[in-house]
């Protein structure tokens, strides 16, 4: 055990100048982006983007119209203006259902069914 301390170095790096982060520490990595794992990444992140926004517009749709016969009475502004709003809701719900449909296609693969991608790429 006395030899232990002369074996061990304690000699540490100081930091660069200037205290903070360098800037290229914080750039992104966009070789990473382009590569094929990176799409796959950014597509999957997009899905899951879409889905949680598809959920939130059901519940903005769901508490909209729930709204609009409770709190004014029909034909006044504000019951235009929350069916409206309801409308609308439901609008950007499907539009968001949809496009998170597509990404998950485009996440799944033209050729999902392995029998299929064999057969269309091995006798083609």
């Amino acid at each position: 055990m006395a030899e232990f301390p002369s074996k061990v170095s304690t000699r540490t790096s100081s930091p660069a100048q200037g205290a903070g982060a360098s800037v290229s520490a914080l750039r992104p990595d966009l070789g990473f982006a382009r590569s094929g794992l990176g799409a796959l990444m950014l597509l999957q992140l997009l899905m899951i983007f879409n889905v949680g926004a598809t959920v939130l517009y059901i519940t903005a749709f769901i508490a909209c119209s729930a709204a609009v016969e409770l709190t004014s009475l029909k034909g006044t502004r504000p019951y235009n203006q929350r069916a409206a709003a309801s409308f609308f809701a439901c609008l950007v719900m499907i539009t968001y259902g949809v496009s998170a449909f597509f990404s998950f296609q485009a996440w799944r693969g033209v050729g999902s069914n392995a029998a299929t991608s064999q057969m269309a790429g091995g006798y083609a």
